[in-house]
């Protein structure tokens, strides 16, 4: 006698048993180890702060040994671009495969690396969207800011990037957002769905830090003074032992003792 069929031509019992096996599978994942630690870890950038300073950064607080190679810009044309997936850096050499783009790399670090028991990128997935919300709207802050890099007139650009911090200005409205959900999170975190430090923080300490420090013309250290939770925000991060250490050594963290690194030490 044939076997019972649904609607969907399915055997009886066929539609119970995918399901079971798939919360099987979903039990089976959360078992999993955490994923080993790669090899070899190579970032590849410029010998300045700029995009790979959170993923530095990262790497140091996930304890995660790796070779920082700081490219000259003479060597770059040449030497370097052509091997570059997209022609751009940072890229993140994993035992000899290529990882490119900021924000994919600090994703990638944040599912291997733990601060605190807990993972720079969170498991929980409306945590996860949560920083990835965060760390998309910095975007928004930036794109106001780039074009002014274009600028030719040294005069013209400094007063371009004054007038967008300027107290209506539109890179003034991104950060009093910054600033409000930091005035929300209960434990100074950027993402308080975490309940800790996340790649979120992270990208936040270290790009607004070089926003101030003096690498962007006529933006200074003062810039953020009149937000103060994003500078306890600052000074949290700069306190952490792994980060003030990392920034103590300066053969490490600034070989070519540049000023620009001054802003990421605590109290400045």
């Amino acid at each position: 006698q044939a076997e019972p069929v649904d609607r969907r031509g399915r055997r009886a019992g066929e539609g119970h048993r995918g399901a079971m096996g798939t919360a099987a599978a979903g039990c089976v994942e959360g078992l999993l180890p955490a994923p080993a630690p790669p090899r070899t870890i190579t970032l590849k950038y410029f010998p300045i702060h700029g995009r790979a300073e959170p993923i530095r950064l990262a790497l140091v607080l996930g304890r995660l040994q790796f070779f920082d190679q700081r490219i000259p810009g003479s060597d770059w044309e040449e030497k370097h671009k052509p091997q570059m997936p997209y022609g751009q850096l940072p890229v993140l050499v994993v035992d000899s495969k290529m990882i490119c783009q900021t924000k994919a790399i600090l994703r990638y670090i944040g599912k291997l690396a733990k601060y605190n028991g807990a993972y720079l990128y969170p498991k929980d997935i409306i945590a996860a969207a949560k920083v990835d919300e965060l760390i998309d709207a910095y975007d928004d802050l930036w794109i106001l800011l780039a074009p002014t890099f274009a600028v030719q007139d040294p005069v013209q650009k400094e007063k371009a990037r004054q007038m967008l911090f300027s107290p209506e200005g539109p890179a003034t409205k991104k950060l009093e957002i910054f600033e409000r959900t930091l005035a929300e999170s209960p434990k100074g975190f950027a993402v308080s769905e975490a309940g800790g430090l996340t790649i979120a923080d992270i990208l936040y300490f270290c790009s607004l830090n070089t926003i101030r420090s003096g690498f962007v013309d006529g933006l200074g250290p003062d810039l953020f003074r009149s937000y103060p939770n994003i500078m306890r925000h600052k000074e949290m991060v700069a306190a952490l032992p792994e980060v003030k250490a990392y920034y103590q050594d300066t053969q490490r963290s600034n070989p070519n003792g540049a000023p620009i690194y001054e802003v990421f030490q605590p109290g400045k």
